[in-house]
């Protein structure tokens, strides 16, 4: 009996101990404190919970003006959204429209001619809503899966900013979610009078690749308040910087009533 009870609490200290080295040796979710009171502030400005727990979907509409060789080139622009992990984009180009789909983090283009461009998972894995700043990956900076990080000061056009650092991290391994945090980490500059997000910059990769990447600037400017949300009416995204595409929305609506099928994903040819 004696020697039943010391096996029993010899395992009983052996499971313990895996446990305790497990967790460990989990990777560690890191909220600086300054970063999530400067977050938590531009959530608020921006709406707050409020505006987020009214929300179901969206429908954007304008213009995107795309450079192209030199040149600039408008075409007509329809993003739409359905919870924080669902968006479609459709691109009126001449040869007809250029659907891109994103859905619980994978993503594809359908062209015009049919074919479909499955989208590199690295760069789809942790996108939210990214045309509407609060619905975008910054929605999570209370979430336990997520890095805050507080990246000091900057400016852009002449005003203050505070710059906050977000990584999503699906997976504690202490590999993988090393490799997650790197792979989302996006910057979110917040304006310290206004407290809106004036840009959001990341560093994706290039399609196909895993280890070539590019810097990603997406500049937002003329807010408006559409049913408590502050929204950016323009948009102008930088590669490597260099100006690639400048959206001007024209309108935004919220809760039309949009359909699950809208984000199917089309399958790969």
């Amino acid at each position: 009996m004696i020697g039943t009870r010391v096996v029993c609490l010899t395992l009983l200290c052996l499971v313990i101990a895996i446990s305790s080295a497990t967790a460990a040796n989990k990777y560690q979710i890191k909220q600086d404190a300054q970063a999530v009171a400067v977050a938590q502030a531009a959530f608020i400005a921006m709406g707050g919970p409020q505006a987020v727990l009214g929300y179901r979907d969206s429908l954007a509409s304008g213009a995107a003006t795309i450079s192209t060789g030199g040149s600039l080139v408008s075409y007509p622009i329809t993003m739409k959204s359905k919870g924080l992990r669902e968006t479609r984009v459709e691109l009126q180009v001449a040869k007809g429209t250029n659907v891109r789909i994103v859905n619980q983090g994978q993503g594809a283009i359908l062209r015009p001619d049919g074919t479909v461009k499955l989208l590199y998972w690295n760069n789809t894995f942790y996108e939210h809503v990214n045309h509407v700043p609060m619905l975008s990956l910054f929605s999570e900076y209370g979430n336990g899966s997520v890095n805050v990080l507080y990246e000091g000061t900057a400016k852009i056009l002449d005003q203050a900013e505070e710059i906050v650092e977000i990584d999503y991290v699906p997976n504690l391994d202490p590999a993988q979610g090393a490799l997650f945090a790197s792979m989302s980490r996006t910057l979110y500059f917040v304006n310290q009078t206004t407290r809106l997000i004036d840009k959001i910059e990341g560093t994706p990769f290039v399609e196909g690749a895993n280890k070539d990447t590019f810097t990603e600037e997406l500049y937002l400017s003329d807010y408006r308040s559409v049913n408590g949300m502050m929204i950016p009416f323009r948009q102008t995204l930088f590669i490597d910087s260099q100006l690639d595409t400048d959206i001007k929305l024209d309108s935004v609506t919220f809760n039309v009533g949009l359909l699950d099928s809208d984000f199917a994903l089309p399958k790969g040819n």
